[in-house]
Formats: structure tokens, sequence, C-alpha cells
């Protein structure tokens, strides 16, 4: 017998008295309590009821094809954010019988993708990518199974918070780097003209330090500049099979039973088993190089939690497991650094506004470290403002619904794809005010608790986001720190060169701005002396932190 029906017979027939009529009332109520609840469990638990539920609004479908022709385009987040006015916080799309979900605000993707993290942790099934490019190692087209599992376990000792905060000194190498090579590819013809600053399309360096930093910490090794070898791990990683099939979807994707077609008459097979061949002996080679390698790296930690954790692994899937890291912050990081270039161009007084905190804190006689965080917490507003302000991913991940539910009234049938946009989320004027679509970083020191949401939702979280934090923090501190950042200017026109912000690179999985171009001038002499001085020595610096990390780790 339930305990509230206990406690009520108790008082009813363990007593010495007769039972009053008033008795009866609490007697009546717990039972109708318990009806209902039991009447709730039933119908909540009953798939039928979910399928009498209306789908949530969005545009008109046609027979057979539904949105095939209406969907939006490549800028479908700007898509998203109007039909937030018109539909509310869900959409409702059907591609060729595949139901999508865009979710346009804050809320209800907290609610959802958080609150219900267990019915929305799945991905949308992915033939190309999952199947047949990865073999199911790539963690990001994989089923939140118990593999994923695996593979999120043995990535936490290498990039949980602890972790993150020992990769700190590698961070500030390559950040220093960062600063010298921008000095050196903008330098004047004549050493004094600070006036004739070449302008630079900071693309490649932007795309070296990051990846210089994540290659350290996974590989045990630095991407040099110049060289032979970085540069082609470098555009590896930018152009390999699986990042880009990350948000395309192909006919197989749609139609999952052509997989059956025997290989002989199946283009797609014949065409993708080699570029599995090739992605997988890339991260094969580098996982058998860094375990070679003295010191410390996450690729020997991660093999050794393998073998401890009797996983059972081969080779080739450690070797995706290591890569998929740098995989997942292979675009991300160097696009935010661009959005930032070109959100100091449009917003001189937020640069100007970092420079004078930099300045009471800092000075001039040596570069920002961690150490000075906790003194410029307008550094992390900025940051987070730019991620809100361009993000870098904005159409959003799709989760998939891994069971019927419901939400607002409306039905979300299971299978279907639900689509974060991150455009519209950040464009959320009950979280984000009026004036949403400014460039504001005041915003984050004036409400402690406004929402993240550039590092995903739920159990698909970005598994790096300590290490991204830390990374990006003291990028921006040291290119606050050292540089004004002007537009560029027109040599026949003398007039500056302004890029349209809105303007995204259309292709990739994190997108940075179509265009870039600015002036990084260093911000006087002693900029380019403390940089030249401190950036001699850094590799055998390295040595030091890898064996110091290691240490730290006990690997």
């Amino acid at each position: 017998m339930p305990t509230i029906i206990k406690s009520f017979d108790a008082g009813l027939f363990g007593g010495t008295g007769p039972v009053s009529s008033l008795g009866f009332i609490p007697l009546i109520f717990a039972i109708g309590l318990y009806a209902v609840y039991q009447l709730y469990a039933r119908v909540s638990d009953d798939p039928k009821r979910h399928r009498r539920l209306p789908l949530p609004p969005g545009p008109s479908r046609l027979p057979f094809v539904g949105n095939l022709f209406n969907a939006p385009g490549p800028s479908r987040w700007l898509t998203h954010l109007q039909w937030r006015s018109i539909y509310g916080p869900l959409a409702y799309l059907n591609v060729l019988g595949k139901p999508i979900i865009v979710l346009t605000t804050v809320e209800s993707a907290h609610e959802l993708l958080n609150k219900r993290a267990g019915k929305y942790s799945g991905r949308p099934y992915s033939v190309i990518g999952g199947d047949l490019l990865s073999k199911g190692y790539n963690m990001f087209f994989r089923q939140y199974d118990s593999q994923h599992r695996i593979h999120t376990r043995l990535h936490i000792r290498s990039l949980n918070v602890e972790s993150a905060a020992l990769y700190r000194p590698i961070h500030e190498l390559e950040s220093l780097q960062l600063v010298h090579d921008l000095i050196e590819d903008g330098r004047p013809a004549k050493e004094s003209d600070y006036r004739d600053i070449r302008p630079v399309d900071p693309t490649k360096n932007f795309h070296r330090g990051p990846a210089s930093s994540l290659n350290v910490i996974l590989y045990g090794s630095r991407l040099v500049k110049g060289d032979v070898e970085s540069d082609k791990q470098i555009d590896f990683f930018y152009s390999c099979p699986t990042t880009n099939i990350m948000q395309k979807e192909t006919l197989v994707d749609v139609f999952p039973s052509l997989t059956s077609i025997p290989r002989a008459i199946s283009p797609w097979k014949r065409r993708v088993e080699p570029l599995f061949r090739i992605e997988a002996a890339h991260h094969v080679n580098n996982l058998r190089a860094a375990l070679a390698r003295p010191g410390y790296n996450a690729a020997k930690q991660i093999v050794s939690s393998s073998e401890r954790l009797d996983t059972g692994m081969s080779e080739t899937e450690l070797a995706w497991v290591v890569g998929t890291l740098y995989l997942a912050n292979g675009e991300t990081s160097p696009n935010i650094l661009s959005w930032f270039v070109v959100a100091m161009q449009e917003h001189p007084d937020a640069m100007h506004e970092a420079h004078a905190s930099l300045d009471d804190v800092v000075g001039r006689e040596r570069c920002p470290t961690y150490e000075d965080r906790p003194r410029l917490p307008y550094i992390d507003a900025l940051i987070e403002e730019c991620m809100r302000w361009r993000p870098v991913i904005p159409g959003g991940l799709d989760h998939a619904a891994l069971e019927d539910d419901e939400y607002m009234g409306y039905r979300i049938p299971k299978g279907a794809n639900v689509s974060v946009s991150q455009w519209a989320l950040t464009r959320d004027e009950a979280v984000f005010g009026d004036d949403c679509d400014a460039f504001r970083p005041e915003r984050w020191l004036e409400d402690k608790n406004l929402p993240n949401t550039a590092f995903g939702y739920g159990r698909r979280t970005c598994p790096g986001r300590h290490l991204a934090r830390e990374s990006l923090w003291i990028f921006f501190a040291r290119l606050l720190w050292a540089f004004e950042i002007e537009h560029s200017v027109n040599p026949v026109t003398k007039e500056k060169r302004i890029f349209d912000s809105m303007e995204y690179f259309p292709f990739g999985v994190g997108q940075g701005p179509l265009e870039i171009e600015a002036i990084f001038r260093p911000r006087r002499k002693w900029v380019e002396e403390i940089a030249e001085r401190d950036v001699k020595g850094i590799n055998e610096e390295l040595e030091k932190i890898k064996d110091s990390i290691g240490a730290a780790k006990g690997v």
C-alpha cells in the first residue's frame, strides 16, 4: 500500500474512538490525489497521447515532399530568427518525410536539451559521416550509446577543468608566438614608420596558434609557421572528409535504405571507402608519433586510460578518439578570433576599454598572464560577447529526439532532428535585452547569470569547452595588450576597407567572416621589444612544461 494511504489508514483505524465525518475529508482528498497521479502516469506513458497532439507551427508544406522547396537556404539562421516572431519558440519542418524541430529561444533549448537531456542526446543518423567515413569512431556522429560514453570517459581526464589549467603555459607560449608573427607580417618597410604597417589577413596565423596549442596537448609537438609538415597537419584538419561532411546531408542520409544497394552499383561506397582509409591513416600516424615523443601528451594518457579500463579498442579507434578532439576545435577557436578582429574594427570603444584595463593591471613591462585574470573581468566579458554577437556555428548542431515528447502543448515526434538555432538564441530579447543586436560586453558584467550558448547543450555539450575558454582568454588578452586593431585602407582611394560583418564564410562547421583584413598596429615600441625578447627559447621552455604537466598528472 502506498505510504500516503498508510498514514491515513493508521489515523482512521488505529485510534480508540469513533471516526468523525471530518476524518473522511483528508482521506477522500488523498485517494483523489492518488487516482489523479495514477491516471497521469498512464496517460503520460501512452504513446498515442503524443500522436494526438498538434505539431508545432511552421511554414506550409507540400504533399510528399514537405518543405523540400521552401526550407531555409545557406543562411538559415536568419530565417530562424524571423520564424520566432511568427511561430514562437518552436518551428516545424518536414523534408521528404524527415521531421525537423527548430528551437529559437534560450528557454526552449534549456528545457528540452538540458532538463530532458536523456530524450535529446541523439544525433541525426548519418550514413556517410557516421558509418562510411568514420566507421562509427567519430563521436560527433555517434549516437549516445555505450561506446560514446567510453569515448567521453577517455576524454575527461585530458579535458576537465584541472587539466585545462595545467595547459595554461602552453597557451601562453603560443599566444606570444601569435603576437610576434602578426608584428612580423605587418612590419613596415621602414623600421620606425608606424604609419606604414602592412595590412594582414590573420586567418592563417589564427589557424596556426590555437592549432599548435592543441597539437602540443594532444600529440606533444608544436606546429611551426613555415614548416612543411606543420602546414600539412593544419591543412588536413581543415579539409579532411569528416570536417567537410558535418553540416551536409547527402541523398543516402535522406534515404538510408539506399545503403542496402550492393557496393558494385553504389558509387558513394566506392568513393568514401578510400577517404576513410586516408583519414584513419592520418590519425594513426599522429598517435604513433605522439606515443614515441618524450614528455606528456594527451594521446599517451588516453591510451593508458583505455588499457586500464580494458576497453578493447583497436589502435585505429584510439587514434580517432584523439583525432576527434582536434577536429572539434579545428574551426571554432580560429573563427572566434576572426570575429573578434571584426568586432574591434567596428567597435573601437570596446577595444580601448580593454586597453585601459590592461594598462592599469599589466602595464608595459610584460605580457598579461593568467595570474592577471581575476583583475581583468572586461576581457572575459568581451570574449563572451564575441561568441554571442557572432556565433561561429550560427545554425547550431542538430540533436535527435529519441522518443516522442511534448512541449508547450505541441508534439515532438521520435526521430525528429532538433536544430538549436544559435543565431536566434543569441538574439533572445527575453534573455539578452532589447539591445541584443548590439555589441556590448558590459551586459556580461551587469548580469553574471547570462547563459553562454556557444558550447552546446545536455549530453552533447562540447567536451573541450574548458580547454577552449583557457586558450581564448590568453589569446584575446595578449592581442589587446599588443595592438590597435584597425581597418585596412584601400591603397588607391585611401578609404577604409570595411567588410560586411553579417557575411559568414559559407562552408565548414564553424564559420568565420567571409573576408577579413586588418592592420595590427603595435601600441608602442615596447610591444615589439617584449615580444622579441620573450619568444626566444620557446621550444626549450615547452619541453619543461610538458615534463611539469606529466609529473602533475602522473603520466
